[in-house]
């Protein structure tokens, strides 16, 4: 355990470093990609011990909610639902969209329905976590949960990675549109933090992590009616599975989300006039810089559990059908935005 959160805070140390040495020659690198970048190339070349993915469960699953939640500081209220009453239609169109294709396509590839459902819910709403609360309640196998599971992390990653750039491109540098696009076309929560993370520091634009966070919160709170809605589907309606995915897998810093953007509302409009307005945002500068590290020290652990050998039973037609979906809400965000529908 010790070797553990030592090696997630050296390359985290080593990354912050890289980032400072290169910024210095003009050569902009988010430290969120590095960090990444090394974890991937550490845990792919080098043996970790067994008790290691307890720490990285810990630091995925209780600092990065952390982290997330303090970026609320950031924004006010008033973004939070400007950002969010201008994509929800998307992000619902998103959501049919990627379920309709992949049961067509899936016919024709003759796939598990159970598979084609679990990695639908994994692209268009909330990445492995509505995985695996989807896979309770439709009762899949080992096989099709771990399929799912590779094929929205094998291509959220290739998101993290690329979708930066590929969005400060697309939208000529409209920072807000970018995070949108990041929000809504990125699997995972981890994988949207990252990102957006990345286009902060590579194109210092705060309000696209502020608002690809914002959306992604708003796409993973869609597990309350997905959840019910397969439970019925599925003749489960009266399942105690429905209570206990929800509760375990709902996303309940997105609370600590917004309240700590209405703290940040507040706090302006009390502050303002106030002796005490500079050190209220010295407070919030604070709070940002602690989300932005815990974050950072998140996107290590994410990095960690990337092992390319886990990729190779994948098969054809699964990874081709994650890649279908992706693309289409890709596609779909870049149209939306692109063209004001």
């Amino acid at each position: 355990m010790i070797y553990s959160l030592g090696l997630i805070l050296g390359i985290f140390c080593i990354s912050l470093l890289l980032n400072n040495f290169l910024s210095n020659d003009n050569f902009i690198i988010s430290p969120a990609f590095i960090c990444i970048l090394i974890a991937i190339l550490y845990t792919n070349l080098f043996s970790l011990p067994k008790n290691n993915q307890v720490v990285l469960n810990f630091v995925i699953n209780k600092i990065l909610r952390v982290g997330i939640a303090l970026i609320g500081i950031g924004l006010s209220f008033e973004q939070l639902l400007q950002y969010g009453l201008n994509s929800l239609m998307l992000i619902l169109f998103n959501i049919i969209l990627v379920f309709i294709i992949l049961i067509l396509i899936g016919k024709a590839f003759n796939l598990s329905k159970k598979l084609l459902i679990l990695i639908s819910m994994g692209t268009a709403i909330c990445g492995v976590t509505a995985v695996i609360a989807t896979s309770t309640i439709i009762k899949s196998d080992k096989n099709e949960t771990g399929y799912a599971v590779g094929v929205v992390t094998l291509f959220g990653l290739f998101a993290v990675l690329c979708y930066p750039y590929l969005a400060n491109y697309l939208f000529n540098d409209n920072n807000v549109q970018a995070g949108i696009f990041l929000g809504t076309s990125i699997h995972d929560t981890a994988q949207v933090s990252a990102a957006g993370l990345i286009y902060q520091e590579t194109y210092t634009a705060n309000e696209t992590l502020n608002s690809s966070m914002t959306i992604k919160l708003i796409r993973n709170s869609f597990l309350i009616i997905m959840i019910p809605l397969l439970a019925f589907y599925y003749n489960d309606s009266k399942s105690k599975n429905i209570k206990g995915s929800l509760k375990k897998f709902f996303p309940l810093f997105v609370l600590g989300f917004i309240t700590l953007s209405i703290i940040r509302t507040l706090g302006d409009f009390y502050f303002i006039e106030s002796t005490l307005n500079e050190n209220w945002l010295n407070l919030v500068l604070i709070l940002k810089k602690i989300s932005k590290y815990l974050i950072l020290l998140s996107m290590v652990a994410l990095g960690l559990q990337i092992k390319f050998s886990n990729f190779k039973q994948l098969g054809l037609k699964p990874l081709l059908i994650g890649f279908i979906a992706a693309l289409s809400v890709g596609v779909s965000s870049f149209i939306f935005l692109n063209f004001n529908i």
